[in-house]
């Protein structure tokens, strides 16, 4: 019996150390920032957060759109050699907003969060933006050439979530609104309404010309990001109920990026089962 039980405690510590060594290594993944020069004014910083940079040709401003955390937040910082900055913050989770205090001089943009809604997602600690917009409020600022659109789409993955269409290039930074390859997070605390979400990713199809769309999480993609964005939530929310559905949508989804406790196929299934219930 002895002998036995020291076999299980060994079993249980080799479960515990392989899984610390699978979350360490997907934090590590999450957290690489990969660099893509779009053109000589816009930069996209890939990793934690998706990051895009705009500086105006002559080097004076420059627009930063989600300022990421922890170490990949201090990569992105030493980037921008620029002094006067506008920070437009896409929603209020710390990979997004993590990086705002490297920016003390910077004003900062995001949606109408309340002050307790802002320091329940992030901390107390952290800057509460200097200008809010109301959900269906748009905010355009020109950055040297460039004409850009700040939009609070209201309600979706957060309380308020805010999209960065830069007009000339039609380039679309979408936030967590688009997960590319990768389950959402959907967090009943932050506000996640998957409903709600569905109808902000149609409403982002037809309100404006999308050429090249960075998503929150994920490779660059184009429009059509949207509508695989919006079909994940349907199907798997067709699928409630329903096992064989589900394990076609397993097998589907397999190579879709997870994280363990927080993004997975199967988080996604009981938030939305337990959305219609009326639980979340």
């Amino acid at each position: 019996m002895k002998k036995v039980l020291q076999i299980v405690g060994l079993l249980i510590v080799f479960v515990i150390v392989a899984g610390g060594i699978y979350v360490w290594q997907s934090y590590q993944r999450f957290m690489k920032v990969e660099t893509i020069q779009y053109d000589p004014q816009l930069t996209i910083y890939l990793g934690g957060g998706n990051s895009v940079v705009l500086t105006s040709e002559d080097g004076s401003a420059a627009l930063v759109v989600d300022t990421k955390m922890r170490g990949a937040a201090e990569i992105l910082k030493e980037k921008i050699k620029v002094k006067e900055i506008t920070i437009v913050n896409t929603h209020d989770h710390f990979d997004h907003v993590g990086g705002n205090s490297l920016y003390p001089q910077a004003k900062i943009i995001a949606g109408q969060y309340t002050k307790k809604q802002w320091d329940d997602d992030v901390s107390k600690a952290s800057r509460y933006p200097d200008i809010t917009l109301k959900p269906g409020e748009e905010k355009v600022l020109k950055i040297g050439s460039e004409i850009v659109h700040i939009y609070n789409m209201g309600r979706a993955h957060t309380w308020n979530d805010v999209v960065v269409y830069f007009e000339n290039r039609k380039l679309l930074a979408t936030g967590d609104l688009v997960f590319n390859n990768m389950h959402p997070a959907v967090i009943a605390k932050s506000g996640t309404k998957v409903a709600l979400w569905i109808g902000a990713l149609e409403a982002l199809s037809k309100k404006y010309q999308i050429k090249t769309l960075v998503p929150g999480h994920g490779a660059v993609a184009d429009q059509n990001a949207l509508g695989v964005m919006k079909g994940y939530f349907v199907s798997v929310g067709d699928s409630i109920g329903n096992k064989e559905k589900q394990a076609i949508l397993k097998e589907k989804y397999k190579n879709y990026i997870t994280f363990p406790g927080m993004f997975s196929f199967n988080n996604t299934l009981k938030f939305i089962e337990q959305e219609r219930k009326g639980t979340k």
